[in-house]
This record gives C-alpha cells, sequence and structure tokens, in this order.
C-alpha cells in the first residue's frame, strides 16, 4: 500500500466545528495509506500565512465556505496565488449549491456538507492526491486588485487585528484580552512595521482590500 504523508490545514470560524473536523482527521490518520499532519485556525490570515510560509508545505486546506466578515472563495483566490500547491476542499453547514458558482470560479472544485463529513471526507482527500491539482485560472480573480501576499502574523497580532477590524478601539481590545492598552498599542506598532505602514487605518484598508478579514 501506497503510504501518502499529507499536511492537512483546517480554516473554520466555528471553534467547536474546527475541533471536531480536527478531531475527524485524527481518527483517520494511519488508515488507507494517509500519514496526517495538522494544522487548524479560525483565522483567514493565519491559515494564508500557514499555507504559504510554514515549516512544511500544506497539502491540502479544508476551508469553511462562510467566514467571519469574509468568504471562503475570497480566502481561496488568495491562496491560489500565494500557495499554488495547496489544494482545496470546501465545506459548508449550508446547502453546498448554494456556494457553487463562485467556488468553481474560485478554484474550488469540491464542496463538502459538514453534516455528512464524516461519511465524505475520506474519500475526498483521496480523490484529491489520486487527482493532479488544476492550476489556478487567473480570470477568476476579480479585475483591478490583485491578492498580494500577507506578512506573518502572531497569534496576539492576528487577534487584535481581528478585533480592530470590528471596530473596537485600544481600550476595548485591551478589555477583552485582559491585556493594557500599552501592550494593544505596541501590538499594534508591530503590526504596522510588518505591513510597511505609518497609519493603523493603512493595515485594516490592505487587509480589507485582500478580503481577509
Amino acid at each position: 500500500m501506497t503510504v501518502h504523508n499529507v499536511r492537512i490545514g483546517v480554516l473554520d470560524n466555528d471553534a467547536c466545528a474546527m475541533q471536531y473536523i480536527t478531531l475527524m482527521l485524527n481518527q483517520l490518520n494511519h488508515r488507507n495509506g494517509l500519514e496526517l499532519s495538522l494544522w487548524s485556525t479560525t483565522f483567514p490570515t493565519r491559515a494564508i500565512q500557514e499555507c504559504q510560509s510554514g515549516n512544511s508545505p500544506t497539502n491540502i486546506l479544508l476551508l469553511d465556505m462562510a467566514l467571519n466578515g469574509v468568504t471562503g472563495p475570497q480566502v481561496a483566490r488568495i491562496l491560489h496565488q500565494v500557495s499554488p500547491e495547496t489544494a482545496i476542499i470546501g465545506m459548508t453547514s449550508y446547502e453546498p449549491e448554494l456556494y457553487r458558482a463562485e467556488a468553481t470560479q474560485a478554484g474550488i472544485p469540491t464542496i463538502l456538507d459538514k453534516t455528512t463529513l464524516s461519511e465524505q471526507l475520506p474519500s475526498a482527500i483521496i480523490d484529491v492526491l489520486r487527482t493532479p491539482h488544476p492550476t489556478f485560472t487567473p480570470a477568476a480573480v476579480p479585475t483591478g486588485r490583485e491578492p498580494t501576499a500577507m506578512p506573518r502574523l502572531t497569534s496576539a497580532e492576528q487577534r487584535i487585528l481581528t478585533l480592530s477590524a470590528s471596530g473596537l478601539n485600544a481600550k476595548q481590545i485591551a478589555t477583552r484580552l485582559g491585556i493594557s492598552a500599552d501592550t494593544v498599542f505596541s501590538h499594534r506598532r508591530n503590526i504596522k512595521a510588518k505591513f510597511h505602514a505609518s497609519e493603523w487605518h493603512d493595515v485594516i484598508t490592505a487587509c480589507r482590500d485582500a478580503h481577509i478579514i
């Protein structure tokens, strides 16, 4: 039996669903010739960074179609640019047909129904490994706005960026995270440096333009 060493990422804005899917993947490990290495996140920025510049290549990303402030197809368009070797399997709690057209345009060939994920996932992974990974067609990217590679952020920086994008100020973020406002400002300075931005709103604008917050 051929053994496939596969690195799989899970991006889902529902932490409980993400943990369930990760547990399901762990149960598939060492079965059907699969040796799995897993990572998971609720942050689109983290998923993009991990696929783009993780310690080892991500072979498959399980991508929720409806995330906070961004859709799965929007994330997929960025991933095809920064990590073209990563295959994407879509998943949704809603009717998959609702996303079919947009997903196809974004280079997501498969959308799984979360209610039957345990039945569909093993064969979907095997199908991805057996099928040559198609090249993303640039025509599927909205004209006039090319996805760009994002700087690598820490988990704390990702949380602060997400909370800032939701409209919270530094004091509110500090209260939410149980840290001081000075610490929030320190993280913001580090984030601005990584984005080569002089103003905080420029960081938020860049992330919104890239459809990751």
